[in-house]
């Protein structure tokens, strides 16, 4: 009995690492996978590259008409994973934007204005201001390029705190009291100017363009004889191979140590290519479905059908594998890139979704249009029919039938 014990702890301290890298993986999107990659290739003597990687990049093309920078934050923040209460306030916060992205009061104003705790308020900021396009939620040209270099990963105290102190030098280029303060060298102000100068000063700006931003997608659904099928978008991906010949070597090495680390080389080298096809195939296998059920809404654009994360969970495949599977991606279809997640329930959604544009349209169609119904009215009408629907998924849901709000419908 001991040393069945003994081996199973033996297989699980193995397979930990194994389970590790496996989470890791399958959340990283296609430019971190080819990072991933790239490390795998300079760390590891048995992994090798098969080709050199070529870039494809795809638009998100909106709708010039139709969609604005308030519609695209708030799908975003729709099927982001967050609280629902973090949600409500952020949706709140992206009605008091202008057209440019930025704050149209200062903080405090609207934290009083929206009557909600500081905590929650900043919170809900934050997420906001973690959105695309990087820079948006702040409250002035310092805090959106702050914001950008957070976003990119190249914000440090010290740089945060130059930006702050002498953002009018930086782009005067007056650097003396910059290095006197903080003791750096020139060419870390330069650099750190010509950073800023290359940055966005009006996030918002781009929805006056259609091709507004730019996405590498993970998966792309194409049209083939009246079928959609999804595919892992593999011509922006780095391809590796196994050097499975090292192996040979081991055998022949006296060092011990040496062969044991190369021993745990082949091992994570042999791991970590599984891993990644794996990853393709499931990511293809979920997408295959969402195209296949989404035939209706690729061809006229009606409502799309939409899955929760048990629908796809097996005895193989679980919830947590998957929910890393999905985040970060991006799925390119014919009606355009959206998050992957964007074809997921959150947890919190309780209603058939098509069922409830369908009786929010008819019921708007219906109104009286001289004194069209506010969004409190329809949740009241909505709960005579039984759904418990409140107004703010009200106002989401008729955001998405890009219907506008009752004063906008009004006709005198």
């Amino acid at each position: 009995m001991e040393n069945k014990n003994k081996i199973k702890q033996t297989l699980k301290q193995k397979f930990l690492p194994y389970l590790i890298l496996r989470s890791r993986v399958f959340a990283l999107p296609n430019v971190e996978i080819n990072k991933f990659i790239e490390d795998l290739v300079q760390n590891n003597p048995f992994v090798d590259e098969d080709n050199v990687v070529v870039y494809d990049e795809f638009d998100w093309v909106v709708d010039e008409t139709d969609d604005n920078l308030y519609d695209f934050l708030k799908v975003q923040v729709d099927v982001a994973p967050v609280p629902e209460n973090i949600k409500e306030v952020a949706n709140l916060i992206v009605d008091y934007l202008n057209e440019f992205g930025f704050l149209s009061a200062p903080k405090e104003e609207i934290m009083k204005k929206l009557g909600v705790k500081k905590r929650i308020f900043e919170k809900a900021l934050k997420f906001v201001q973690s959105l695309d396009p990087p820079g948006v939620g702040a409250e002035d040209v310092k805090e959106c390029l702050i914001i950008q270099l957070e976003s990119e990963g190249d914000l440090s105290h010290l740089k945060k705190n130059i930006v702050l102190d002498f953002f009018d030098e930086l782009l005067k280029e007056d650097f003396k009291p910059i290095i006197k303060k903080y003791k750096v060298d020139l060419d870390f102000i330069k650099s750190l100017r010509e950073k800023l100068i290359n940055l966005d000063v009006c996030p918002g700006a781009k929805f006056k363009n259609p091709h507004f931003i730019r996405r590498l997608p993970d998966v792309v659904i194409e049209e083939d004889g009246g079928v959609y099928r999804a595919s892992i978008n593999t011509t922006s991906r780095r391809k590796v191979l196994l050097i499975e010949s090292y192996a040979k070597v081991l055998n022949k090495m006296e060092n011990k140590l040496t062969k044991e680390e190369f021993e745990n080389l082949l091992e994570e080298a042999r791991w970590s290519i599984s891993i990644i096809e794996e990853r393709d195939k499931l990511l293809e296998s979920i997408c295959n479905r969402i195209a296949s059920s989404n035939t209706e809404y690729f061809k006229t654009g009606s409502s799309p059908k939409k899955f929760s994360l048990e629908e796809f969970v097996s005895d193989n495949f679980d919830y947590s594998s998957l929910s890393r599977l999905i985040q970060n991606k991006y799925i390119l279809t014919p009606r355009g890139l959206f998050p992957l997640r964007y074809f997921f329930k959150s947890k919190s959604e309780k209603f058939d979704e098509e069922f409830i544009l369908k009786k929010l349209k008819e019921i708007i169609d219906n109104e009286d249009k001289t004194n069209p119904l506010t969004d409190e009215e329809i949740e009241k009408i909505f709960k005579q029919m039984g759904v418990d629907i409140k107004r703010r998924t009200i106002a989401k849901y008729r955001l998405k039938l890009k219907i506008p709000n009752s004063n906008k419908r009004k006709i005198s």
